[in-house]
């Protein structure tokens, strides 16, 4: 009801961006558990579509609701799609208007987790056995999309992955300088990290509507799909969507639309990438567990019968 007043008052982009935000967060982290509200939560950031929005990061948290949406059930999203209403769309759903923005918007889906949770969302709609797949005028669009995020998601990862050694690297650095000094004891350490955690809750102010939604309040919320541990791999999902593709008519006939040798190209790269992450998860998940597990069928005999 809050997040539904912010967004219907007058209020800066910067709190209504993040009310969206928090939005999403509840879609993704409570996956059917808010069914009664869905339509409610998309209902919100189509409105913030169908205005006049000035700023790409709202036209991208907004259109990364209802894709969370999608996520969390395609069957009942398309409903809630198809039964919005625009004036300048008489009686028909925004269902069709919406994918064009979409595939037409890719760009705006800056960070990891926002292309992530876009290409998952969307391999979730097209493999699902009763949903409706609104992409009769779009297939040209599809693969593409899919491409263009999972290309630049492949280089963040990198960038990441390097940024996080050079981090470990300077941190063992550190440790090594630091190992002849006297380590004071448990009760004396003082977390940082709970330091400015109260600090923040002692500045808030819940009257605030602005303080509400502040960005640093909201970069603690983690969702379940940003856990690599634990979350789907998206370059997987893709692998899994060419195959479905591939094995119908009309799947086939949208490979067809939108794919030359270029393409053909790039969706091999992306292949052989989803098989090394798979390779990836499954060696660091048998390094987690300690190692290979041996187990030896040789039963040791308790007698010895020399003849």
């Amino acid at each position: 009801l809050f997040t539904k007043t912010v967004l219907k008052s007058e209020e800066s982009e910067d709190p209504q961006y993040n009310a969206l935000k928090l939005v999403e967060v509840i879609i993704i982290n409570h996956r059917g558990k808010v069914d009664n509200m869905l339509h409610m939560f998309m209902g919100l950031a189509l409105d913030k579509l169908a205005q006049s929005v000035q700023t790409v990061e709202l036209r991208a948290v907004a259109l990364l609701v209802v894709v969370a949406g999608i996520w969390y059930n395609p069957t009942l999203a398309m409903v809630v799609l198809q039964r919005y209403k625009l004036p300048q769309c008489g009686d028909q759903g925004v269902t069709e208007q919406f994918f064009n923005q979409l595939f037409s918007d890719t760009e705006v889906f800056m960070g990891i987790h926002d292309k992530k949770v876009a290409v998952l969302s969307l391999c979730e709609l097209i493999m699902h056995p009763t949903a409706p797949k609104p992409f009769e005028h779009l297939a040209d669009k599809l693969i593409p999309f899919f491409v263009s995020l999972l290309t630049n998601l492949r280089v963040a990862y990198q960038l990441r992955r390097e940024e996080e050694a050079g981090e470990q690297e300077s941190g063992e650095e550190d440790e090594d300088e630091d190992g002849d000094e006297e380590l004071e004891s448990d009760d004396d350490e003082w977390d940082d990290e709970g330091e400015e955690y109260v600090s923040k809750l002692d500045d808030f102010d819940a009257s605030d509507v602005n303080g509400m939604f502040d960005l640093d309040h909201l970069e603690c919320f983690d969702t379940i799909l940003d856990d690599d541990d634990t979350a789907p791999c998206e370059f997987a999902a893709f692998k899994k969507l060419l195959e479905f593709l591939s094995q119908s008519k009309d799947g086939h006939e949208i490979l067809l639309k939108c794919v030359d040798d270029k393409m053909r190209q790039d969706i091999s790269g992306l292949i052989e990438y989803a098989d090394k992450e798979a390779a990836r998860r499954q060696s660091e998940q048998i390094e987690c567990q300690g190692g290979y597990n041996f187990t030896n069928s040789f039963t040791v005999p308790t007698q010895f019968n020399f003849g």
